[in-house]
């Protein structure tokens, strides 16, 4: 969980040499909400001028008659961002002058937010960023036949931020394609490793999650197909989970995208079934392989709707794979219940990729 603010301190903010807005806590009652705003100021300011610096020189570099010259209408757009890019320093300046004025609208939990967004930019390059797996396991067998990768971020100063948090954060910025594409990469990455290491008869499997805005990204199927290729992992080793929300929101758009990953041999997966209401006529005319049985369906025993899933899935010729067994007695229910796959916190938590090593190599009793 991460580190809950503290309601009965005052929060104060600076910029650091890095352009970092460094929140600090103080029980000084005379730090108020206007000294907060005023130091985010600094923060804006400072988040306005350092794109602004090189997009002008560059800018001005592209005015200069030694690199070339330009056409009429080039000349009259570069005198538009020329124009626009003064405007922004502009309005840098006077947010930086006249901080309460400007910026009085925003709330400490706004500042707050746009200090997460910040820093979630730049938690790839400062490595905070870490892809954690649970094993996924064959009722019959006992053996780990595959992992599910979870993303996790290890903050500087808050400590671990939940996904809930910084994926909405990453969807709702744009971000969620940079930091989905390093999932993709370290997952099959990973897997390979998997592969070569431990060659069973049915090689361990990836599962990793695919968002709804990331389905948009139209180098989505190019990206994975390059990631494919440099890995060497076979392609059906991959299974790409998405919620029901993505039918729900764009069906037509997902379909067509889905068939794409479909026709490249990727497996795909609706997450977390049951819980978003998608029509079972929709379900039916999906390019896709299997149904995950939500974790609420199992912790709350709800045995008559998993059980209704597994039919379902056996109807359409799918695989199933229940989440969030903790107790001997949530899996006698679903081996009762023709679920054949299975993982949860009652096999192991999401570990780092060392652990799972360990976990593989005692499944297959390999030495």
């Amino acid at each position: 969980m991460a580190t809950p603010f503290v309601s009965n301190q005052d929060v104060t903010s600076t910029i650091s040499p890095t352009g970092d807005m460094v929140a600090q806590l103080s029980t000084d009652s005379s730090v108020n909400h206007t000294t907060v705003v005023s130091n985010a100021a600094l923060f804006i300011s400072h988040e306005l001028r350092t794109p602004l610096t090189s997009i002008q020189a560059v800018l001005h570099l592209l005015a200069n008659p030694k690199y070339g010259a330009l056409t009429q209408e080039g000349q009259r757009l570069l005198g538009i961002a020329l124009s626009n890019s003064e405007r922004l320093v502009r309005l840098a300046n006077a947010i930086e002058k006249q901080p309460n004025s400007s910026l009085i609208v925003f709330s400490e939990e706004t500042i707050k937010k746009l200090q997460l967004e910040n820093d979630l930019h730049q938690a790839l390059a400062r490595q905070e960023m870490q892809l954690v797996y649970q094993p996924i396991i064959s009722i019959s067998t006992g053996h780990v036949i595959g992992f599910e990768g979870l993303l996790r971020w290890h903050h500087r100063n808050q400590g671990i931020i939940p996904p809930s948090v910084f994926i909405t954060i990453a969807e709702q910025t744009g971000f969620i394609h940079e930091l989905g594409l390093w999932v993709l990469q370290q997952g099959c990455e990973q897997l390979a490793r998997w592969q070569q290491a431990f060659p069973i008869e049915d090689p361990l499997t990836m599962s990793l999650n695919l968002s709804a805005v990331q389905l948009q990204n139209p180098t989505l199927v190019c990206e994975l197909q390059r990631i494919i290729t440099e890995t060497g992992i076979q392609p059906n080793t991959l299974k790409l989970e998405i919620t029901e929300s993505v039918l729900i929101e764009d069906y037509h758009r997902a379909v067509a995208v889905l068939a794409k990953l479909k026709a490249i041999g990727i497996q795909l997966y609706i997450d977390d079934f049951g819980t978003r209401y998608a029509s079972l006529a929709q379900l039916q005319n999906l390019p896709i392989d299997g149904l995950k049985i939500d974790r609420v369906f199992v912790q709350k025993q709800l045995w008559a709707l998993s059980e209704a899933i597994v039919h379902l899935a056996s109807t359409l010729d799918l695989d199933v794979i229940a989440e969030g067994v903790e107790l001997v007695s949530d899996l006698i229910s679903l081996k009762q219940l023709g679920c054949t796959r299975v993982q949860g916190y009652f096999f192991s938590r999401p570990v780092d990729a060392e652990i799972a090593d360990n976990l593989i190599a005692t499944s297959y009793a390999i030495s």
